[in-house]
């Protein structure tokens, strides 16, 4: 009986929903950044890239509380002269024609000067980013209006976390720029606005301008030259050498932290993803696998492989048959009636019965799936 209701799931064709997680993929093995950066490109696609606070909110549910990890924002030079002006809100592009600099700005007075202000004249002057500025300009995105407040002392980066927190950024670009124009006078002279100029870029290349440090230290010349996650979700710069968990983005495998039974895991899999990974005999699904099972609540992980009584042989949930010899079994030649696989921390399949509860790894979707 069991059997045959074993047959019908795989059988079955369930109306999958998209996943609401980014394809971010947590390695708690620690690693310097340059190892951690091939890795991710070897068996995914690079270090994880964050576009705006909507990827951050997700690489901090992802993160699930591991903290300290290495992220693909690094320092790709100590020269002033390659710094690159953007806008804090990613979605504005900085661009050189239409700056409003006022006389002989920008020009790095006493040192270097790498965030913004906007005078009672609406041009720009460049200042260091740890000055202290009672005005600041943030931007509300469902209004499509800008706040100007007017309290305490605040640092660029200050200004810009109450932004974030209260509106929607710091005022970002000329179409903003409009807005405060319509709102004068500032009753400062000055008032921190969202442009700031950086020599940090993502390992995969990748455009965006979000930037979300924890401390004002890491937005200036430092020897530290890549970012790491902190436990708030803060970012800091780090010494690249050390030795770190890291993310990668591009894995296309789902660790739920949730103890099933293989069925229900099976079941959840294809109602929210796509189905119960399978063929993880094969790069770069072996090694993805390994890194999920790494951090997994349970001693066994589930997957997509089962013993087919008919057939006296074990399948993968796609139908692709595995030798009972094959070299992952921890005890080649074993499986019997009912019984499923679940793999170890040190990567060996074992054979199960299908009632005991464990997490489980899910495929997210099939756009680079292999043997399906």
């Amino acid at each position: 009986m069991h059997q045959m209701l074993l047959l019908s799931l795989l059988l079955s064709q369930w109306s999958r929903s998209e996943s609401l997680d980014p394809d971010y993929t947590v390695i708690v093995e620690p690693k310097p950044w340059s190892d951690a950066q091939a890795h991710c490109r070897r068996f995914y696609s690079d270090l994880a890239s964050v576009r705006d606070m909507k990827d951050q909110r997700r690489l901090e549910r992802v993160l699930d509380g591991i903290t300290d990890v290495w992220i693909g924002l690094h320092r790709t030079s100590d020269q002033l002269k390659d710094r690159k002006w953007h806008w804090s809100e990613p979605t504005v592009t900085y661009k050189e024609a239409d700056a409003q600099w006022g006389i002989l700005e920008p020009d790095d007075y006493r040192g270097p000067q790498n965030c913004v202000v906007i005078n009672l004249w609406n041009n720009w002057n460049d200042k260091s980013c740890s000055e202290k500025y009672d005005c600041f300009v943030c931007y509300n995105e469902s209004s499509s209006s800008v706040q100007i407040h007017d309290d305490k002392g605040r640092s660029w980066l200050e200004a810009q976390q109450y932004c974030r927190r209260h509106h929607t950024d710091l005022m970002s670009g000329l179409d903003q720029q409009e807005q405060v124009e319509k709102v004068k006078p500032f009753g400062k002279s000055s008032c921190w606005i969202g442009l700031f100029r950086d020599t940090w870029a993502w390992s995969d290349e990748s455009p965006s301008s979000f930037r979300n440090w924890n401390s004002d230290s890491a937005i200036n010349p430092e020897t530290e030259k890549c970012a790491a996650v902190g436990g708030d979700g803060g970012w800091k710069s780090s010494d690249c050498s050390r030795k770190k968990s890291f993310v990668c983005a591009g894995g296309n495998l789902v660790l739920v932290k949730q103890n099933k039974t293989w069925e229900e895991a099976l079941i959840y899999c294809r109602q929210n993803h796509r189905d119960l990974v399978w063929n993880i005999d094969t790069e770069p699904w072996k090694t993805q696998v390994q890194d999920q099972v790494r951090r997994s609540d349970s001693k066994l992980v589930w997957v997509g492989l089962h013993y087919a009584c008919f057939f006296e042989a074990w399948f993968w949930v796609n139908g692709h048959y595995v030798p009972d010899d094959h070299k992952d079994w921890r005890k080649p030649g074993e499986g019997d009636c009912g019984d499923v696989a679940a793999v170890k921390k040190n990567g060996q399949w074992v054979n199960r019965k299908f009632e005991e509860e464990h997490n489980f790894i899910c495929v997210r979707s099939c756009g680079c799936c292999h043997g399906n």
